[in-house]
């Protein structure tokens, strides 16, 4: 269910993410709907990271990284959604959670109506982290380390279905030292269209 390939990014690949994510970055959310603000999104202690949507066709090396990714995954790019390039300052965290939507949750309707369910989890990182950072799979007591370029890859269900897999479990530690740049790209069940 998970692996990890090292050198999927290369060194420039990854300053180029930071770089064309650094001027959008706002506090990251989890999925839900805010009822206040009666819009998609939820703040929340759990999640305290911040991100940035970026396009697959921004530019060549966001198209290029994309291919590469997608035939790792053997899913059509058009089925995943844009890049979220994420950054963690000292302390900052993710707790554990899956990355799919409920489909009994009325809130996550919305959410499922776009290319369908969250199969495939591909996370990428774009730097080395001093200390913390990893990212935690505790179901299945796993630790995979950040390293610049490097990817995890993750089934979010059980192959062929809808249905989460409860290995998919997890979270991004608590940065200790330094900072961590990263970004999921997450690939649906089928076709999306996306609007970034």
């Amino acid at each position: 269910i998970i692996f990890t390939v090292e050198g999927v990014l290369s060194d420039s690949e990854c300053e180029h993410f930071k770089k064309i994510a650094t001027k959008g970055m706002q506090r990251s959310m989890v999925s839900g709907f805010d009822k206040e603000r009666n819009k998609r999104g939820l703040l929340d202690d759990r999640r305290t990271s911040s991100h940035c949507w970026v396009s697959h066709s921004h530019d060549q090396i966001t198209k290029e990284v994309g291919n590469r990714i997608s035939e790792l995954v053997q899913v059509p790019l058009s089925h995943a959604e844009s890049y979220q390039v994420i950054h963690y300052d000292e302390t900052e965290e993710y707790q554990p959670h899956f990355d799919t939507f409920d489909p009994s949750e009325y809130e996550y309707v919305d959410y499922l109506e776009n290319g369908g369910q969250r199969i495939i989890t591909a996370l990428a990182y774009l730097n080395d982290v001093e200390q913390g950072g990893e990212t935690s799979f505790p179901t299945i007591d796993k630790v995979v380390k950040p390293k610049k370029g490097k990817i995890v890859v993750f089934h979010d269900c059980y192959k062929g279905t809808d249905k989460p897999h409860p290995d998919s479990f997890h979270g991004g530690l608590p940065v200790i030292k330094g900072d961590k740049w990263a970004f999921n790209l997450w690939f649906r069940k089928d076709t999306r269209i996306n609007k970034i």
